[in-house]
């Protein structure tokens, strides 16, 4: 019996409907029903939750299977990466895997140490990429675009996350070049999103409306797509358009429910976290919140619920903190000075703990 089947059945012997276990978790309905299908495993943390609260005994967490992902790095492959920077005309497949490993590797650690921790190896392992693709050709030239895309894609968020849009816009632009050269459409989605999303940075929110729908043309039927709804409601959030902005979050819940993890790129299992989606859907109130103090109460509950549904690798990393930062903001909305301090120390051991410049300048923004 899989992990699904058992789920259900114990749903259905409790007469638990799945809105309501979500929200017990808490999590996206959405991807709990994709958990409850079969269409997507859950995390160690999930599983265990959703036994505590079907009270299955440990049998249910114990029909988890772990994700079969690829190691993040093998033995032998920093010098077949150094070999291949070296003579970059002898880029085989075997390369092009390692790099995509590599990567696996780099974005998780991330997660642990903060954006700019990374950075400085990220960006020479971007000039190593970058020789051997302007030397690359025949049948590997387009494999290899495929994960230098990825690897300049990455480059591109972690200058966003430490405040240099420029060199985000940069690294993103050579992206594009990439991914259009490869055909790979869901890449330039991908860019078209993130130059929205420092156009948010920018405060470009004409810019920002403009390319989260871009990338939703692109990002048809992805779960990238209902990441970029959410964008484009943080954008119309920002100027006050509360109509639209329920008009887009309910867009977003309800697309989240068709996408597939079984055929999402690498750099998206971001979005499958437990909880993701809903801090999103906080973020957007939130941010109406800032005019109409009506919309802090749903901002304050999803963006709890979110964080608490996170896996604890992405719950303790930089970019949860910006999340924080935001549950802290709506406290201070309503005029809960001492809850939002309460979260603000929350902020303070993320902040220390990734040696993130950016969440110390929030926490300062706070205090």
């Amino acid at each position: 019996m899989t992990f699904g089947e058992r789920m259900r059945q114990l749903m259905q012997e409790q007469d638990v409907s799945l809105r309501r276990l979500a929200k017990a978790v808490p999590c996206n309905v959405g991807y709990l029903s994709k958990v409850a299908r079969d269409l997507g495993g859950p995390s160690e943390d999930l599983a265990k939750r959703l036994d505590e609260l079907l009270g299955a005994g440990g049998e249910l967490a114990g029909l988890r299977r772990p994700p079969q992902r690829p190691t993040s790095v093998k033995a032998g492959d920093a010098d077949r990466l150094r070999h291949a920077a070296r003579k970059p005309l002898r880029v085989d497949p075997a390369t092009v895997e390692a790099l995509a490993r590599v990567l696996d590797g780099q974005r998780r650690l991330e997660d642990s140490v903060g954006s700019a921790a990374v950075l400085p190896a990220v960006r020479v392992q971007l000039k190593s990429i970058t020789s051997m693709v302007t030397e690359a050709r025949g049948p590997i030239r387009n494999d290899l675009l495929d994960v230098a895309a990825q690897w300049s894609q990455f480059g591109g968020w972690l200058y966003a996350s430490v405040g240099r849009p420029g060199d985000a816009l940069k690294s993103l632009g050579r992206t594009l070049e990439w991914a259009t050269e490869s055909g790979n459409q869901q890449i330039v989605g991908e860019v078209l999103s993130w130059q929205g999303y420092v156009a948010e940075r920018r405060g470009q929110i004409g810019a920002m409306i403009g390319l989260s729908q871009a990338a939703q043309r692109l990002r048809a039927g992805s779960v990238g797509r209902v990441y970029d709804l959410y964008q484009e409601a943080r954008a119309l959030a920002a100027v006050g358009e509360a109509d639209a902005v329920r008009r887009l979050t309910e867009q977003a819940a309800a697309a989240v429910v068709d996408v597939r993890p079984d055929v999402a790129r690498p750099w998206e299992y971001y979005y499958f976290a437990p909880g993701f989606f809903v801090l999103e859907h906080g973020l957007a109130y939130r941010i109406l919140g800032r005019t109409d103090p009506a919309y802090n109460a749903v901002a304050i509950e999803h963006l709890k619920a979110g964080l608490d549904g996170l896996p604890a690798n992405m719950r303790a990393s930089e970019w949860a903190g910006d999340f924080v930062y935001q549950l802290a903001m709506a406290y201070l909305q309503i005029g809960e000075a001492g809850e939002a301090e309460r979260v603000a120390a929350d902020l303070e051991t993320i902040a220390t703990r990734t040696g993130s410049d950016r969440l110390t300048g929030l926490l300062a923004a706070l205090r």
